[in-house]
């Protein structure tokens, strides 16, 4: 199945709504276990599993969307605990893949991996997937569009450089 082409205006709509639903305001950051029980109390086949380190290669986490489990290697699962910004970035990529509707066993890699560079439905799921996950920490909305990228780094618990690349995106 080809995935849904979507423009980064209906990303960003679509990470926002979701970042409502889950009870999250616009202006506040997004806490990991709050995520995570958020997620499976909105969607009950939603699960996540800690996994050993290794366990998934030189993947940061994955998405299964047959299983609807987000399997997440201990020390990823330990940063994301201690709210560290790629950890965080991680989870949102993923459960960017899981609410996006994309099929099949994703993960967060590498940029470049070999499967992005051989499939374009690949490609363009990751790509809504990076796209989605910088939408869900920083949303698009008038007062955070007055920020600067270190205050949205700041203030979301994102990294300068994600910050800084969405503080390009909402200009």
């Amino acid at each position: 199945m080809k995935p849904a082409f979507l423009t980064d205006a209906q990303i960003d709509a679509r990470a926002l709504s979701h970042r409502r639903e889950l009870g999250f305001r616009d202006e506040q950051g997004i806490d990991f276990m709050i995520l995570m029980a958020r997620l499976k109390a909105r969607y009950p086949n939603f699960a996540y599993e800690r996994v050993p380190d290794g366990q998934l290669a030189d993947a940061e986490a994955q998405w299964d969307s047959e299983t609807k489990r987000l399997r997440i290697p201990e020390p990823v699962f330990l940063a994301a605990l201690r709210g560290e910004s790629r950890a965080l970035m991680t989870i949102a990529h993923e459960v960017g893949h899981a609410l996006l509707g994309h099929e099949g066993i994703l993960h967060r890699a590498p940029a470049g991996s070999q499967a992005e560079r051989l499939s374009a439905k690949v490609r363009a799921m990751e790509y809504q997937a990076r796209r989605y996950a910088a939408a869900l920490l920083i949303p698009n909305i008038e007062a955070i569009r007055h920020m600067s990228a270190g205050e949205m780094s700041e203030h979301f618990g994102v990294s300068m450089s994600a910050a800084m690349l969405r503080k390009s995106e909402l200009k």
